[in-house]
């Protein structure tokens, strides 16, 4: 089913919205960063800022609508966008804490705002350009499957400024050079156009594990539409969708479940998340994980058993304060938190969406390894 047109009158009703918003808040922040500078020479700063954040305000809407151009031959403009996107998160912060400072402390050095927010960009920006770092968590498990070995990378917006079939190349050689018995590939796989994306995903086929790579589809495969499940399919990857398959590692049954996003049906209806469907198995088997990709679908699970539930879509918060927005939406932003029965695992993203940046986040590539703890 094709996703329903939206009509050009409400696209332009809510892009006039958001601008007008995003035209206030900037407005508040250069009026905080330059409220301390005085009269005379320093307004010719004031005045250069002033042009600066004007530039960053048009870059924003100009940034995201070349980057949905098949072609976009100006991808520049969409580098600058996204990383004034972040920058002006992060400068929103601080412009606040400054406001509030300023109500309670009287002081004349509000341009420490503008300082402090370069700094962190800067460094938000590094920890975001760099490669996902390689975690590996240890969890508790029967004994019968000691050192059963789960990769995941989730997150990984291929299409996004440099993530790329380069980039993707340096990511499979990572995880097999760990050699897990299972890779699972827990949504938001893409970021484009599906005849420009799919073309980014070869190297996909390179993924070597002993007991299968496996997918689920994340909400942006469906903003995106394609055949994504056929293509992950032509590269040697399961696709599950409220279905599982049945693995053996040292003569144990392992059951490996999948479901669609909770986000598909309002794109097609009839890919409802039924996470007891996908769990559901007539053989028995000593140990139960279901992909997701959002941790929230944990929530979705009334009668079956599962033993541990792996998901991604929060990004970690990728750039704080949005760790507090994450929060109102989901259960839990990253690592490990037991839901009755079910130990869930947030992923924190290999790659990233919109800004290259990260801020108390980071990218990874996880492993999960079974160990009896004790």
């Amino acid at each position: 089913m094709a996703p329903k047109k939206v009509s050009l009158w409400k696209i332009l009703l809510v892009l006039t919205i958001i601008m007008t918003v995003l035209a206030r808040v900037h407005w508040f922040m250069f009026g905080v960063v330059t409220r301390s500078f005085p009269d005379g020479s320093e307004q010719d700063y004031a005045t250069t800022i002033l042009i600066i954040y004007f530039l960053g305000w048009l870059s924003i809407p100009a940034g995201f609508l070349v980057s949905r151009n098949e072609k976009n031959k100006f991808k520049w403009l969409t580098w600058i966008g996204y990383v004034w996107l972040g920058f002006f998160t992060i400068n929103f912060l601080f412009s606040v804490i400054e406001f509030i400072i300023s109500k309670f402390i009287n002081h004349g050095y509000s341009d420490w705002v503008l300082v402090a927010s370069v700094l962190i960009s800067a460094w938000a920006l590094y920890k975001g350009l760099k490669f996902p770092d390689l975690i590996t968590h240890e969890m508790n498990g029967p004994p019968e499957i000691q050192n059963f070995k789960l990769a995941q990378i989730s997150d990984l917006h291929i299409g996004m400024l440099h993530l790329n079939e380069t980039w993707l190349e340096k990511v499979v050689l990572k995880i097999n050079e760990q050699k897990p018995d299972i890779i699972a590939i827990t949504g938001d796989l893409a970021e484009g156009h599906f005849h420009e994306i799919s073309k980014k995903l070869l190297p996909l086929k390179n993924l070597k594990s002993t007991c299968g790579v496996f997918y689920i589809t994340g909400n942006h495969e469906y903003i995106h539409p394609g055949e994504w499940e056929i293509c992950l399919k032509n590269l040697g990857i399961t696709p599950l969708h409220n279905e599982n398959q049945i693995i053996e590692f040292n003569s144990q049954k392992i059951l490996i479940a999948g479901i669609p996003d909770k986000m598909a049906p309002r794109f097609r209806p009839e890919l409802v998340s039924k996470p007891d469907l996908a769990l559901t198995s007539e053989i028995k088997t000593i140990y139960k994980i279901l992909l997701a990709h959002q941790p929230a679908s944990v929530f979705d699970i009334k009668k079956q058993h599962c033993d541990l539930m792996v998901a991604g879509h929060t990004h970690g918060g990728q750039i704080f304060p949005f760790h507090l927005a994450v929060r109102l939406q989901q259960p839990m932003v990253s690592g490990f938190k037991k839901f009755g029965q079910t130990l869930v695992f947030n992923h924190q993203g290999t790659g990233f969406w919109g800004p290259p940046m990260r801020w108390f986040s980071r990218s990874e590539i996880v492993i999960l390894k079974i160990k009896s703890l004790i």
